[in-house]
């Protein structure tokens, strides 16, 4: 699992609420068991945790273990074995409250009034500073003036697959919202334009018919971005500024491109759902559709 140390902090916040067992030992047929109980929980912790990539050693300890051998709630386990078991309970429990501990002194709260933003894969100075300009220009084109009244202050970066949050103020943050949703629609867009380009190539059509069909793709696109920004623009802004529209058609297009290249834009981990649901899921880039209500075919009275 690709995830930040603020997500690893949330989940484990979560697991570890969750992360408890009974046991207790009990004599069958003359001989000593231990009888663990409350293991689908048990299991779904380790399960959890197992994608987290973190403490390997106990995680495949206790995944080959008897215990991941059935799917019911308590069993009756040998003595010695059952022990080890629990050892590698209490120790991975320790492990996860003392990691999370640790995140908690030392990675910063997230504002509901923030973004999480995942950059997208770069190899020196040059292309993050090109990649930082693209999300700056991207932000500010829509929520750097009187009404809307954004920010953009950096709160937190992280290593590994880098992300940073990023503070926008209450409206600033809707804004982006639409705008990433708007580039993600102009994205997939994009990607069915390259597949049919593809599929175009592949039947050997003449070049000629070839840029006409490109150019045609590009005048859509062009279109599609025009009537996203005006409808943002109708949504969010009340003084008719001229120049928002153009503004607004930048921030998607950069975030659009950004997207392309692997770029995540995620709402606060302590946003409303209400919120959440403002930003279009990165997975579920096939099945999102653009927010411009679509006007219904009229019936034959």
């Amino acid at each position: 699992m690709d995830a930040s140390l603020k997500q690893i902090k949330f989940i484990l916040q979560d697991i570890l609420n969750h992360f408890d067992w009974r046991a207790e030992q009990v004599l069958l047929h003359q001989t000593q068991y231990i009888k663990l109980s409350e293991l689908n929980t048990v299991r779904k912790v380790i399960n959890d945790v197992s994608t987290l990539d973190l403490f390997d050693d106990a995680i495949n300890y206790l995944k080959s273990s008897v215990i991941f051998t059935s799917s019911t709630d308590q069993m009756n386990i040998q003595l010695s074995e059952g022990q080890i078991i629990i050892s590698n309970l209490n120790q991975l429990k320790i492990l996860l409250t003392n990691f999370l501990n640790l995140l908690i002194k030392t990675v910063p709260n997230e504002d509901e009034s923030s973004v999480n933003i995942k950059l997208p894969p770069v190899n020196d100075f040059d292309e993050l500073s090109k990649v930082s300009r693209d999300i700056h220009v991207g932000l500010s084109q829509v929520i750097f003036n009187d009404e809307i009244g954004g920010q953009s202050k950096i709160v937190s970066v992280e290593n590994g697959s880098i992300w940073i949050n990023v503070f926008l103020g209450a409206k600033a943050l809707s804004v982006i919202a639409s705008v990433v949703w708007s580039a993600s629609v102009i994205f997939k867009k994009i990607q069915e334009g390259r597949m049919m380009e593809q599929q175009i190539r592949a039947l050997k059509i003449k070049n000629d018919s070839l840029e006409e069909i490109l150019r045609a793709q590009k005048a859509e696109i062009d279109l599609m971005i025009q009537a996203e920004a005006e409808h943002i623009e109708s949504e969010h802004f009340t003084n008719n500024v001229p120049e928002n529209i153009e503004r607004i058609k930048k921030s998607i297009s950069t975030f659009a491109e950004l997207i392309s290249k692997g770029a995540e834009v995620h709402p606060s981990l302590v946003a409303s759902e209400s919120i959440s649901n403002l930003f279009p899921d990165p997975k579920k880039f096939l099945g999102l559709e653009s927010k411009i209500k679509k006007l219904k075919p009229s019936s034959d009275t």
